[in-house]
C-alpha cells in the first residue's frame, strides 16, 4: 500500500520540478508537499521493517520540515 502511494507522489514531484523549470509557475510548494509526503511514507515503511531504523526517524523529521515549509510558502 505504501509503495503504491509513493510512486505517484515521486512522479508528481518530478513533473512539478520540470514544469517549474520550464514555465514561470510557482510549483515549488506543491513539489515540496509531494516530496515530503513521499519521504514520510518511506520513513514509516523503514520503521515498520526495523525497530531501530535511524533512517526512518530521519526521513520523518525531514518530511515534516518540508511539509511545514511548503504550507508556509503556500500561504505567504
Amino acid at each position: 500500500m505504501v509503495n503504491r502511494l509513493r510512486t505517484p507522489l515521486l512522479i508528481c514531484t518530478v513533473v512539478f520540478g520540470i514544469l517549474d523549470l520550464i514555465t514561470q509557475l510557482e510549483l515549488i510548494p506543491f513539489m515540496m508537499l509531494s516530496l515530503g509526503t513521499s519521504m514520510f511514507l518511506s520513513g514509516l515503511n523503514d520503521l515498520k521493517k526495523d525497530k531501530k531504523a535511524i533512517y526512518g526517524y530521519i526521513f520523518i523529521t525531514i518530511s515534516l520540515i518540508l511539509i511545514l515549509v511548503a504550507v508556509i510558502k503556500l500561504f505567504i
